[in-house]
Parts: structure tokens; sequence; C-alpha cells
């Protein structure tokens, strides 16, 4: 079967390399020791179920797709040595199951899927491994590992909700990057009292999300003033159009908006700007969004690859420009009560980007928010300083 990617998958595809792997990632850490046959098990249902998961890119002389394997994805072993959110090679699924002690990891190329897809791709998952060691689970909400294919899983979300008459072009303008000096990919994690960042949050009259947002503008502020520098600042959040236009892909359905730092450093301040911003996202917005790439796709249906994948190339360079950081949050994951007790906690993890050294990513479940940084450089302050904020031990 020959998956024709959407446009965001024709994005990745085409900037896919060791330098910009285009990767991100989910994890469930359990409360008690994990056993990898059972996990092998589960895996081998899920791959199953949702076969657009376990797939191979080709080069085609149009466009990018994707080939279902026909070999079983082996789950694989944790190796320290290895960078998180690792390049893919060549001739091999662009879906990874790691395990360790207690917890897994999917860790997959953008092309496949987003971060929401994912996420249900790793608790239905979870869900299949419990059964299989014998808890009855209640699957609602979630992919039954052990049911039928669903066509509409598969469909390209994009070009359904499209409307060729409403485009938007908007111009990137050159924003702050920290200085840095370059150093091998991490991961920064950092767990809080969802309960307590609620009540915080609340006081403000903000929501999580734009919350840690300001704290990371503000620990940005900071950081740019001691440079001396003059550029704005800007972060790009993903937007989960699925909140938009309902629909059951589980392929990708994502957009984006650069929310741009007021002038003012002071968090009151900070906090009406992206609350102003957010007001702006809406359906015509994401509707104009997802138009303007479906736009240029088609514009470009009949341009050989080779053309097409330096044009794209292009396009992606000028829109990092635009990027101080990046920050996604996948919200809350309420999972099966059967199970609660047994997970840990979620994490969720972007793959590095060039020229853009930190980026930022959460998720919760139970009453644990995780945090993660994903990071190039070799000074980390900056993280160290935005944990104290979220945490209320330190403004600018």
């Amino acid at each position: 079967m020959k998956i024709k990617l959407d446009h965001l998958g024709q994005y990745y595809a085409a900037v896919n390399n060791e330098n910009n792997p285009g990767t991100f990632s989910v994890g469930v850490h359990l409360n008690e020791p994990l056993q990898p046959r059972v996990l092998q098990r589960a895996v081998n249902d899920m791959t199953k179920r949702l076969p657009h998961m376990n797939v191979q890119r080709y080069t085609g002389f149009f466009h990018y797709y994707h080939l279902l394997r026909t070999k079983p994805l082996c789950i694989e072993k944790e190796n320290q040595q290895q960078e998180p959110c690792r390049y893919f090679e060549k001739n091999k699924s662009l879906l990874r199951v790691i395990y360790g002690n207690d917890y897994f990891t999917l860790e997959v190329l953008h092309t496949v899927c987003d971060g929401r897809s994912l996420a249900m791709a790793a608790c239905s998952l979870l869900i299949r491994y419990y059964e299989l060691l014998g808890i009855n689970v209640n699957k609602r909400g979630f992919v039954d590992c052990n049911g039928k294919r669903r066509r509409e899983e598969i469909t390209d979300a994009y070009a359904q909700q499209a409307d060729m008459r409403k485009t938007q072009s908007i111009k990137n303008e050159d924003a702050y990057i920290p200085l840095y000096k370059t150093a091998k990919t991490k991961v920064i994690t950092h767990t809080y009292d969802l309960k307590i960042l609620k009540q915080k949050a609340k006081k403000m009259g903000v929501t999580i999300t734009e919350y840690i947002l300001a704290c990371i503008f503000m620990a940005f502020a900071r950081q740019r003033a001691k440079e001396g520098v003059q550029k704005g600042i800007a972060c790009s959040v993903p937007i989960d159009c699925r909140g938009f236009f309902p629909c059951k892909s589980l392929r990708c359905f994502v957009t984006h908006k650069i929310v741009g730092m007021t002038e003012s450093a002071k968090m009151n301040d900070i906090i009406q700007g992206i609350k102003k911003q957010f007001a702006e996202i809406n359906p015509d917005y994401i509707q104009e969004k997802i138009s303007e790439m479906e736009y240029l796709i088609q514009l470009g249906c009949y341009v050989p690859l080779f053309i097409k994948k330096w044009i794209i190339k292009s396009i992606g360079k000028s829109a990092t420009v635009g990027c101080s950081t990046g920050f996604s949050n996948l919200g809350f994951v309420e999972l099966p009560v059967e199970i609660q007790n047994k997970v840990d906690k979620l994490t969720f993890v972007l793959g590095a980007e060039p020229n853009i050294p930190y980026l930022f990513a959460c998720v919760a479940t139970g009453n644990v928010l995780t945090l993660t940084a994903t990071t190039t450089a070799k000074n980390n302050k900056i993280v160290e300083r935005i944990d104290k904020m979220i945490n209320g031990m330190l403004y600018v």
C-alpha cells in the first residue's frame, strides 16, 4: 500500500538529515518493571491495527510517499550512547519503540504523524500491554489494538479542510537566538505537581501553556539583556487542528503560530501579550494556515522533486529565522482508571533543530506534568532559569 505524504510530511521528508532529523517521541514511564516480551507482543498488535505507523519512506519523481513494511517492528533496548530523537537510517521503519527497565518510548519521524497521534498510539500500546498481562481495560477514547482498521485514520486531513479562497502569507522577521557553544544533543526533564501548577496559572488568569511560555520568554529576555541584543523574541507553538476541525486522522493535522514577546520584561505584560496572540487562533486562522500550504503543494504538484526539495528547504530555513525557540504542549492525557496507578508519568520530547539551541515540550497525566528541554547548547542556564521561574522561585 502506497501512502502519499501530506504537506507537513512532504516538508519533513525534504529537510530530513542527520543535522535536522525531524523526529520526536512520547514516553510512558511505569511504576513497575517492564516486561519486554509482553511489550513486543503488544507492538505487534498495534502495528497490525495501525499499519501506517510501521512504514518506510520512498522518493517518487514528484513527491515523497510511504510504503507499508511487511517486516514486524522489533523493539530496541535503550542505548545510553545514542542521542535522543536521532536520524532514521534508510530502509528502516520510521517508528522506533525503545524500552528500559521501567519505561518504553515511541520515537517517530514527523512524516508519519504528529504529537497528538503519537500520544494516542503510545497510550493505546500501553493499554494493549496491560491487556496481555490479564487486566481488563476500558479502551473508550483510545485505539483498540485488537480491533479492525479504520480508513479515516489514515486520511489526509489537510486536503480535506483546505479552502483555496482562504490563504495567508506571513513574512518572518529575524529573531533573537542566545549565544551558545554547540554540544551533543541532550534532553533535560523537569516534573511538576500539576495541581500546584494549575493554581499558579489560575491566579494569573492564564492557561498552563500561557504560564510556561511566559516563563520561557522571561528567561530568554534576561539572557538577551546580558548579551545586549535588540532582536525580538519569538516562539513557534504547534496547534492541534483537531480542536477546530474534528477528524479521526492519526497522521499529521497540526499547524503552528509564531508568538512574539512584548518589549516589556514584566510578567503581567508578557502574559497579556501572549493571551492576546492566542485569542487570534480561531477556525478561520487555522484554515488560512492550512490552505496556504495546500496551495503551495498544488502549485508545485508537477514540479520534479529534486527541484521542489530545494524550494521546500528554502521555505523551512526562512521559517526558522523567525523563531528563537519552540514550545509544544500535548496537554492532559487521561488514562483509563484501571491502569492509572501503573503509570508514573508521560514524557514528550522534540528532536533537535539546526540553529535553534533550545526546544521545549510538555505533557501531563495523573498529577504530574513533565517539561522537557531538547538542547544542543553546552550551557543550559536558560533551562535552569525557566525551571525556577515555573516554580515561582525566580523573576526577572
